[in-house]
């Protein structure tokens, strides 16, 4: 994919940037996964829970924070699409479009970053959150019926929106710009063509006999 150049449009840089780093995040999202023990072995082999149990902590924690530093790159990008709506008017329909679905994340944003109503709700439980994300149903007791874990396209980024749609928008909104060369890549000089060979003996021999 071109790389906008900094120097010519560093709002349209800047918004690229995010965009692909959240791309990067969420796709990263879909490869998180974890076994869970269940059934009989769930309740005989203490050994086997145990390991299970720091696995599920290390999934939560990569979940948790794949997933706040994409809703930061989305937001920091919403950001710098809204100050080239005006100015990018071919840009105009796709960032209506990302705006609108991203919009729900602004809220979430300061919610994320005040955990009170959280604690005092669900104590901020793994359960709660599992929940929360689509992970696993609103009315799942527990994991015991569970053989693994999977972030899927259907995780509620923040808890209100779907991966996957959050990834169609992002890959389709970088296609646009990449489709708008002349926004995304600054025009340089073509080079002067180099000479052929009978340029190059004429110039040769036009020299030779000065």
């Amino acid at each position: 994919m071109p790389v906008p150049t900094p120097e010519r449009e560093p709002r349209l840089y800047l918004m690229c940037d995010h965009l692909d780093a959240g791309l990067a995040m969420g796709e990263d999202l879909l490869t998180l996964k974890v076994a869970l023990a269940h059934g009989a072995i769930a309740s005989r082999d203490m050994d086997r829970v145990l390991q299970q149990n720091r696995e599920l902590t290390q999934f939560l924690s990569e979940v948790r924070t794949l997933e706040l530093s994409l809703i930061a790159r989305l937001l920091q990008a919403r950001k710098w699409a809204q100050e080239l709506r005006k100015q990018e008017l071919r840009l105009k329909p796709i960032i209506q479009l990302f705006g609108a679905v991203t919009g729900p994340l602004v809220d979430a944003a300061a919610e994320l970053g005040d955990t009170t109503s959280q604690s005092f709700a669900t104590g901020d439980t793994a359960i709660a959150y599992l929940r929360s994300r689509g992970l696993i149903e609103r009315d799942e007791a527990g994991l015991e019926r569970r053989p693994e874990l999977a972030v899927t396209e259907e995780f509620l980024v923040a808890g209100r929106a779907r991966l996957g749609t959050l990834l169609d928008l992002v890959a389709t909104f970088l296609d646009t710009l990449d489709l708008l060369g002349d926004l995304y890549v600054s025009h340089e000089p073509a080079a002067a063509p180099l000479p052929t060979d009978a340029e190059a003996q004429a110039g040769a021999g036009a020299a030779g006999t000065t």
